[in-house]
Parts: C-alpha cells; structure tokens; sequence
C-alpha cells in the first residue's frame, strides 16, 4: 500500500515539475515581448505590495512577480533576470531607484555588492 501512495506522489512532483518549466518557458516569451520588466521577490505568506510599491512600479515601468514563502527552483536564474532589469534602471535612471526598490527582491543585496 506504501508503494502505491509513493508511485503516486512521485508522479505528481514529475507533472508539477515538468508543468513549472513550461510555464517559466512562456513567462520568458512574455517578457522579451514586453515593454514593462519584471522583478522578481520573495514575500510573506501573503503577498504584501505597497502604495510605495506601487509607485516605484509605475514611475520606472517595472513589475514584481512576488513568489510568496517559496522560494522558487531555479534561484539563481531568477537572480540573473533580476540583475538585467537592475543593470536597465541603472543605465536609464542612475542609482536612485535603488533607495526606491523593495527590499526582498531577489539578488538586489548581491548584486549591489558587485
């Protein structure tokens, strides 16, 4: 009966997996067509975006993806999409958004330290 309900969850991890991937493939479809860059953080149980958030969003044509507690697979990929768009508002704002920007967003302390 064990094996039964192991074969079972083991199959469910490889679909919801696989399905992951998938959606990461056509999320980064979505983005190379897109005007607005995404940032991607990692937030609370609940998603907790701001007046403040939101005006950072507008003013520089961004949009946070927030994760929630979980972090996701591939970290680091998301730390490199995360450096491109930091690497963007550098070149066209300077370095006063970085004061603006949430602070859970992914990589922003690691790339800073560069």
């Amino acid at each position: 009966m064990n094996y039964k309900i192991l074969i079972l969850f083991l199959f469910f991890c490889f679909k919801i997996q696989a399905q992951e991937k998938k959606d990461i493939i056509s999320e980064n479809k979505i983005e190379i067509s897109s005007k607005t860059q995404t940032i991607y953080i990692l937030g609370g149980i609940a998603s907790i975006i701001t007046k403040k958030d939101l005006a950072f969003s507008k003013k520089y044509n961004i949009q946070y993806h927030d994760f929630g507690c979980l972090a996701p697979i591939n970290f680091e990929e998301y730390e490199n999409k995360n450096a491109i768009v930091f690497e963007k508002l550098n070149s066209e704002h300077g370095k006063h958004w970085q004061k603006e920007i949430k602070s859970s967003a992914i990589g922003f302390e690691k790339w800073t330290k560069k």
